[in-house]
């Protein structure tokens, strides 16, 4: 089958948890960081858990990735904007701090004194403590002792990731360049977006990766929340039905796959889980997908076509003939008062093209957006994922929205930017070698935007 959508399936059902459930974006962000916890601790080149067994690092994560996430803010959510050569101001002193540093002597001996407190990633309120190893009083990245230690002192967690620095040259911090530069590059990626549960336009920060403090190049890295980018293609304008798109039993699941274009006879199996059932269909000709819905309302939570061995990717260009008979096909399921569309990210899989599509107002893209797969061989719509629904509130006008460089300066006032050495490899000798570069903490974890006419720092 295909998994693409694992991360939207589970956001929507982790909503299912709460009587009162949360917003789409918190949800989101909350399946979000746990994948990406699971993905960090797989790719790490040398870790060492103990007392836990390597079987038992996705229950570690699970269960404590609340506690990991969390470090670095509550005492330490603000900091003083001004420190820009350190990652590694002062700390006040702290029984947690001087535990850690005991452990800290008995694992690395007397190469202890080359490691200190990473006050931004270290939380004293839940024991939580990352000791990264510093040149120039500048942490290395790759090079840190992690320990999670409870009230008592007795030590759980620890978490081990070295390379071997010895012979390796570092850049000299004074060469860097200076962080309001750097901040210039970072606010670059804003762009607004409206939230129409919230009723707010923001601006959206998607910048992900590093920047190098020398020459000012961006080393992009992979980012785990929904990309609101836009291809370009003007609005496809749209003729809204208004009816919602739910599945509340076998009989409407098999309308929908008819609609779909997938040919009758169908063989149903349905799963029943906590709040939701999953309808597993298969046709004659050995099809198979996969409908999950809430079970109370029929809501679609997510929707999955198997049958496809190719790999996915990107399509950062396609057709527009196609994008615009999918837009046809799936408009009755709109809200009456949408006008147009917005073509977001597009993939391929074999035959198969996904579009995100978003609605807009002034332009401007609404959170939240439809996943609609489209055949290109039989130009037929072949599944729908609508988004979280949530009650809609009337939207601030744009113009009144504040600059770009202005909501910059809110956002790296609450997260700035830190110099740090990043290990990377040469492309050309295949090495490892540092960079000096700026990162942001917490970039992504959790996400946080601005208040386009406010100002006000809001958490998604």
């Amino acid at each position: 089958m295909d998994w693409q959508n694992e991360r939207d399936m589970l956001e929507r059902l982790a909503t299912l948890q709460k009587s009162t459930p949360p917003r789409k974006e918190f949800v989101q962000s909350l399946r979000t960081v746990l994948e990406e916890e699971t993905i960090r601790v797989g790719k790490r080149r040398r870790l060492f858990m103990n007392p836990l067994k390597a079987g038992m690092t996705a229950v570690v994560i699970a269960s404590g990735f609340g506690l990991y996430i969390m470090a670095g803010l509550g005492q330490n959510e603000r900091v003083d904007p001004q420190v820009t050569a350190t990652s590694s101001p002062q700390l006040p002193a702290h029984p947690v701090y001087e535990q850690a540093k005991k452990l800290l002597q008995e694992l690395a001996g007397r190469d202890a004194s080359q490691y200190a407190v990473n006050g931004m990633l270290s939380n004293t309120e839940t024991g939580h403590v990352v000791m990264n190893k510093t040149v120039n009083n500048i942490p290395v990245l790759e090079d840190q002792y992690t320990f999670t230690i409870d009230k008592a002192g007795r030590h759980h967690i620890k978490e081990i990731q070295t390379d071997d620095t010895t012979r390796m040259v570092f850049p000299d911090p004074k060469k860097a360049m200076p962080v309001k530069q750097a901040e210039q590059i970072f606010g670059q990626s804003a762009r607004l977006l409206y939230s129409e549960g919230e009723g707010r336009l923001q601006y959206e920060f998607p910048f992900s990766g590093f920047i190098d403090a020398i020459t000012g190049e961006i080393y992009p890295t992979e980012r785990y929340h929904p990309d609101y980018s836009l291809v370009e293609m003007p609005p496809i304008p749209v003729k809204p039905g208004g009816i919602k798109l739910v599945a509340p039993d076998m009989e409407e699941a098999d309308r929908l796959f008819r609609e779909w274009g997938f040919e009758p006879p169908f063989s149903f199996v349905v799963h029943q889980g906590s709040g939701v059932h999953t309808y597993k269909i298969e046709t004659r000709i050995k099809q198979k997908m996969e409908l999950t819905v809430v079970t109370e309302t029929g809501d679609i939570l997510d929707y999955r076509y198997g049958n496809i061995p190719e790999k996915e990717e990107k399509l950062p260009h396609p057709k527009q003939e196609n994008v615009q008979e999918a837009a046809k096909q799936f408009q009755k399921y709109l809200p009456l008062d949408t006008k147009e569309l917005l073509l977001g990210p597009a993939t391929k899989k074999g035959n198969i093209e996904t579009y995100q599509f978003f609605k807009s107002h002034q332009g401007v893209p609404i959170m939240g957006g439809y996943t609609v797969h489209f055949d290109v061989d039989r130009k037929q719509v072949i599944g729908i994922i609508p988004p979280y629904a949530e009650e809609s509130k009337p939207l601030p006008d744009k113009s009144n929205a504040m600059s770009r460089e202005d909501a910059t300066s809110v956002y790296v006032t609450n997260r700035p930017l830190r110099l740090v050495y990043k290990l990377m490899e040469n492309p050309t000798t295949g090495r490892l070698e540092p960079r000096l570069v700026y990162h942001i903490y917490y970039h992504d974890n959790p996400l946080y935007m601005v208040d386009a006419l406010t100002g006000e720092w809001v958490r998604r």
